[in-house]
């Protein structure tokens, strides 16, 4: 047996493939490739088993389909594929890209005044991932979060109501935006295509989506393609201080929270 010595390029190289494994599972997390990892992984078990038992015909069904398995790969994760390489830049040990109190109070107010006013509504708020490529599907601007503002937008009798509106810090910086639309299958049946948009926005990128459902009144929070239960105005606050803060604050929670609960 040869003399095996374990350096620092070695802890180096086990460190990088663990980064990179841990990262691809933690992006696939409760989305349908799981169910695709799971079906390739019993692929390679039958082939293996194939092998070992002598069964020809199997094994050589299985080597051809092994002999194009990269692309067919690309083809199954494409989508985890693009939204890998649109958040490889951000840091994954980010908080956030920060918002202060009085911010976070604007969006929860805007997004209950909606409701109040039975009119539905989708806000993205950017974070470390940039927006600017959704920017030509819609309106670019520069007007402060404040409800007036963003019921302005939303009121089904303004022209620029369809669509999302962008937020960048305490700025609405796009209205009318269109929003990529997530799988069929990745949202119940019972929400419509705002929700559908608001998922598949975040499944592509780091950005936190409001839904205000127009149909139940119902507010819903969007991260990393999850869409969350229905949250009341504290509900919302409470969240969006967890996600856009980047320092835990000492102000209360009740703090600046308004809206129905």
């Amino acid at each position: 047996m040869g003399n095996w010595q374990f350096g620092i390029a070695d802890v180096a190289d086990i460190t990088v493939v663990a980064i990179v494994v841990y990262f691809f599972l933690h992006l696939i997390r409760g989305t349908r490739a799981v169910q695709m990892l799971i079906g390739v992984a019993i692929v390679v078990v039958v082939y293996q088993l194939a092998r070992e038992f002598g069964l020809f015909t199997v094994e050589w069904i299985f080597s051809h389909f092994f002999s194009a398995f990269i692309v067919i790969l690309v083809v199954l994760f494409q989508q985890e594929i693009r939204r890998a390489l649109m958040r490889v830049a951000v840091n994954p040990l980010s908080g956030g890209s920060g918002a202060d109190e009085s911010t976070i109070a604007m969006l929860v107010e805007s997004s209950f005044a909606l409701v109040h006013r039975g009119w539905g509504g989708l806000i993205v708020i950017e974070r470390e991932t940039g927006l600017r490529h959704l920017f030509d599907s819609g309106v670019e601007m520069d007007a402060p979060v404040q409800p007036d503002m963003i019921q302005a937008l939303f009121c089904p009798d303004a022209p620029m109501h369809d669509g999302a509106v962008v937020v960048d810090g305490a700025r609405v910086v796009a209205a009318r935006v269109l929003l990529p639309l997530a799988q069929s299958n990745a949202v119940s049946g019972d929400y419509g295509t705002r929700h559908r948009a608001a998922v598949g926005l975040s499944e592509e990128t780091d950005a936190l989506v409001i839904v205000v459902s127009e149909e139940t009144g119902a507010v819903h929070l969007v991260d990393e393609g999850q869409m969350g239960e229905a949250l009341s105005s504290r509900a919302l606050h409470d969240h969006l201080r967890h996600h856009l803060s980047s320092f835990h604050m000492s102000v209360p929670t009740n703090a600046a929270t308004t809206g129905a609960d």
